[in-house]
């Protein structure tokens, strides 16, 4: 089973730019998502992954996660759970791809329309 650990963020205009969060959470691996949180990290698991894989894993991340943000003067919240259970997601460049189909075929019927 996969986990996903879920990451919400507030900033604080005092503190670091949304730009640079971003930036920060994209290199340790996080996703970022559109829905009820901003960025999500996916546990890798194999068959031989334990419970204790797992909890040692998720502290890693959080440690990471806590120690990349500190002197950036935002709030975050973390929320582990099976993927499958993980609410509604989105990966932005999911969000984006079909975005972009949707433009092209807007300009081709603009196109064809101006025929």
């Amino acid at each position: 089973m996969l986990y996903v650990t879920r990451v919400s963020i507030w900033f604080n205009s005092e503190g670091a730019s949304p730009g640079t969060v971003i930036k920060k959470l994209l290199e340790m691996g996080f996703t970022l998502v559109r829905g009820a949180y901003d960025f999500v990290y996916t546990h890798e698991q194999d068959e031989g992954t334990t419970d204790a894989d797992l909890s040692k894993s998720i502290l890693e991340i959080g440690n990471a996660l806590h120690e990349t943000l500190s002197g950036f003067n935002v709030l975050y919240a973390l929320a582990t759970h099976p993927k499958e259970e993980a609410g509604d997601y989105v990966p932005l460049e999911v969000l984006d791809a079909e975005l972009e189909k949707i433009g092209k075929e807007i300009e081709k019927i603009e196109e064809e329309e101006s025929m």
